[in-house]
C-alpha cells in the first residue's frame, strides 16, 4: 500500500476531528463558571487553539495511517479499554510532568512556557512548548499502538482527556487541585487529567487540595 491508501475516508476524517471539537466546546462551557480575564490573553489562547487544530491534522495524516499500518482495529469501542486508557494517559502524563518539574533543565527549556499563562484559563489549557507536545504525544501514541486499543478507543480517550484538562484549568477555587499546582506549589499535584492517585503514591499531593472529580469544575 502507498501512503495515500492509508489516509482516512471522509467519515474517519470527521471522527479524527472530534477531540479538537470537544476542546473548543468544553472551553465555551467551562468559561461559564469563571470571570472574564482582565488581561489580554490572546497570544495564549491562539497557541492553545493552534495545538488543538494540529492534533486533528496529526490524527488524519499520522495517527490514523499508523493504526492502519499496524493492522489495528478501527471501529470498536470497549468500556474496559476506555477506563484502561484513561489510567494509562494519567500514568504517562504524570511521569512526564514529574520529569518536567523535577529535572530543572527540562522545566527551564520547555515546561515553564505552560506556567507563563496567567491567570489560568480554560483556553490556555494546551498552551505548551512544541517540544513538550511532541515528547508527551509521541509517548502516548506509541502506547496506543502497542496496546490493544482501537482507533475509536483512541478518539474517545483523547476527547475525554481534552475536556478534563480544560476543566482542570477552570479557575473556580483557590484550593482546586490543578489551580494549586499553578498558583501555590508547582511541584505538587502533578497528575492529569483525570485522577490524583499517583500524587498520593509518590508524595506529590498537596494536602490543601479540594477533592478532584473529573469534569466537575468544583
Amino acid at each position: 500500500m502507498t501512503y495515500l491508501e492509508y489516509l482516512p475516508s471522509v467519515k474517519h476524517i470527521l471522527i479524527s476531528c472530534i477531540p479538537t471539537v470537544c476542546y473548543f466546546v468544553s472551553c465555551s462551557f467551562y468559561e461559564l463558571f469563571i470571570e472574564k480575564p482582565k488581561l489580554n490573553m490572546k497570544d495564549y489562547y491562539t497557541n492553545s487553539s493552534k495545538n488543538m487544530v494540529l492534533s486533528s491534522i496529526t490524527n488524519i495524516f499520522l495517527v490514523y495511517p499508523l493504526f492502519i499500518y499496524f493492522d489495528k482495529t478501527l471501529d470498536t469501542v470497549s468500556p474496559m479499554c476506555i477506563i484502561g486508557g484513561c489510567l494509562m494517559v494519567d500514568t504517562i502524563e504524570y511521569m512526564w510532568h514529574y520529569l518536567l518539574h523535577y529535572k530543572f533543565s527540562l522545566y527551564n527549556k520547555f515546561h515553564h512556557i505552560h506556567h507563563k499563562a496567567t491567570p489560568i484559563h480554560p483556553r490556555t489549557s494546551f498552551y505548551n512548548s512544541d517540544y513538550e507536545v511532541f515528547m508527551t504525544s509521541a509517548t502516548l501514541l506509541l502506547s496506543f499502538l502497542v496496546l490493544p486499543y482501537s482507533y475509536y478507543d483512541y478518539i474517545v480517550i483523547t476527547s475525554l482527556s481534552y475536556v478534563s484538562t480544560v476543566c482542570d484549568h477552570t479557575n473556580t477555587s483557590k484550593n482546586k487541585f490543578h489551580i494549586l499546582h499553578h498558583n501555590n506549589n508547582k511541584n505538587k499535584n502533578l497528575q492529569q487529567p483525570f485522577f490524583t492517585f499517583w500524587d498520593h503514591i509518590f508524595g506529590t499531593y498537596n494536602k490543601n487540595s479540594e477533592l478532584k472529580i473529573p469534569f466537575v469544575p468544583n
